[in-house]
């Protein structure tokens, strides 16, 4: 069961199957707050059911000011009672393009490098192999000058 509901909505369906076949699908505009420049940006929704996964909401912003953007997804029904194992062997560069659907409560793990990124500590996301590992190494960065310091003034 969805956490919106799934009734008709002026006459349709809130959530549509993606295709790559329909052309009327579009998203919905709205206009919003950079929280970069503070000045309005466009945030893009589209509600949509993935075969196989379930209701998501695909949620794009982006400024045309500042050209801070942000795409994240949010589930719109509930975590399955199952999951689901995918494995991909990266054997060349284009197999990092490889476009994947990250649920937040899914765990992401290289085993080669014993590396692994736990469940709901990043967003969902519809982004490539390498946009995993970029947004990864960006989250074990932050902070990092910081923690420097604080080791350092601790330590002594």
């Amino acid at each position: 069961m969805s956490v919106i509901s799934e009734e008709n909505v002026r006459g349709g369906s809130v959530f549509k199957d993606i295709s790559a076949d329909d052309e009327d699908w579009q998203p919905t505009e709205i206009e919003s707050l950079c929280m970069n420049c503070y000045q309005n940006g466009t945030t893009r929704l589209l509600l949509t059911r993935i075969p196989f996964f379930k209701e998501i909401i695909v949620s794009s912003f982006s400024c045309g000011n500042c050209g801070w953007s942000n795409t994240e997804i949010q589930s719109a029904g509930r975590i399955q009672d199952q999951g689901v194992c995918y494995s991909l062997k990266v054997k060349t560069k284009q197999d990092l393009n490889r476009e994947v659907v990250k649920a937040d409560s899914a765990t992401t793990r290289i085993p080669e490098l014993d590396f692994e990124i736990p469940p709901f500590t990043q967003k969902g996301s519809l982004s490539t192999i390498e946009g995993l590992l970029d947004r990864a190494v960006a989250g074990l960065e932050q902070d990092q000058p910081v923690r420097r310091t604080y080791c350092t003034i601790t330590l002594q």
